[in-house]
């Protein structure tokens, strides 16, 4: 009997999924040549890791998405070295369907792991959100307190939904870093910090063009 890890078999799945850009029902759909509405439960079950799909589903699934029914069951990945010498050889003649198949398994292997990375982020964000409400709830905030909660709650969306890409990721690794340094996980470094420090605020006030409301 072959074992089938059916949770990393479900993420390969996810991953062709949202790499077609298909919702569940548009993919079962596509899947089994029929309507899909009302079926989402099915891949939901193949994502999650409850069940897998039969044979014939699994076929037609790695047809989906340029792969071996090998990859999607063992996840089969390419090294860095075979990935460029397959890209080499492309430039030189088109690909048999074995290479097309591994190259496209190389890239939603990538795919697939930075969805399990991202949902642990997630996770774990969303769990440290709840210990610092409970830490609140347990210890309330005086005014000045409650003021500059306030203020960065404010802060935090207005660049959010208003700033540039570039303004949101230097808030982003500012606070991460001042969060790190606070706690000691890393040092102090004004040459470091200082200037991301000067470049951020530099960049405001926010543009108006950019306020919606």
């Amino acid at each position: 009997m072959i074992f089938i890890d059916k949770k990393a078999l479900g993420r390969r799945i996810r991953a062709i999924r949202l790499q077609l850009g298909l919702t569940m029902e548009d993919f079962i759909e596509r899947i089994d040549s029929k309507p899909g509405r009302g079926r989402s439960g099915t891949v939901n079950n193949w994502e999650t890791g409850k069940n897998a799909p039969n044979k014939k589903r699994l076929q037609k699934i790695a047809e989906l998405g340029g792969v071996s029914v090998e990859y999607l069951i063992n996840g089969v990945k390419l090294n860095v070295n075979d990935f460029l010498n397959l890209v080499d050889k492309s430039l030189n003649a088109p690909l048999n369907k074995k290479d097309y198949q591994r190259i496209n398994a190389s890239q939603l292997g990538f795919f697939s792991s930075l969805n399990k990375i991202t949902a642990i982020m997630q996770t774990e964000a969303q769990n440290k959100i709840k210990k610092e409400q409970a830490i609140i709830t347990n210890h309330p905030l005086s005014i000045l307190d409650l003021k500059t909660y306030g203020d960065f709650l404010a802060l935090l969306n207005l660049i959010r939904r208003h700033g540039s890409d570039d303004q949101s990721r230097s808030f982003n690794v500012l606070i991460n870093m001042i969060w790190q340094i606070a706690t000691g996980r890393i040092k102090y470094d004004k040459n470091d910090l200082l200037p991301n420090i000067d470049k951020f605020l530099s960049s405001f006030p926010i543009k108006e063009e950019n306020k919606k409301d």
